[in-house]
């Protein structure tokens, strides 16, 4: 199961605004996290998931060499694999932390292709 939060509209948009988006996926964060921690937790999901899909693309604009971001991206997968515990519903937690491992590891082999490229091609 593919696990995703944003339409494609709000993707392009963070893709062209990424320090507005930033922005954002704090206000939704914190938003998310207040209702994850009031036990709202189907209330608190549309916002930890666009904060991760929000993560997520900055990540990858970034080039998946920010530590700042993998950590964002780290700490939501928590937070919605948390809400999505407390809501029963093993299979979202299934998906939301094989998501969040796949983008990191996409991203570590990535970083590890272009060292090596760099270390072959000076």
């Amino acid at each position: 199961m593919q696990i995703t939060y944003l339409c494609a509209k709000h993707e392009d948009w963070i893709y062209s605004n990424p320090e507005q988006a930033l922005h954002f996926m704090a206000r939704d964060e914190m938003q998310g996290t207040l209702l994850l921690h009031c036990g709202q937790y189907t209330d608190a999901i549309p916002y930890l998931g666009c904060a991760f899909d929000i993560a997520v693309i900055l990540l990858e604009v970034d080039g998946g060499e920010n530590e700042a971001m993998k950590s964002k991206v780290k700490g939501l997968a928590g937070l919605l694999e948390e809400t999505y515990y407390h809501l029963k519903l093993p299979v979202y937690r299934n998906a939301i932390l094989d998501r969040a491992n796949s983008v990191l590891q996409a991203t570590e082999s990535a970083l590890l292709t272009a060292f090596l490229l760099k270390s072959v091609h000076p």
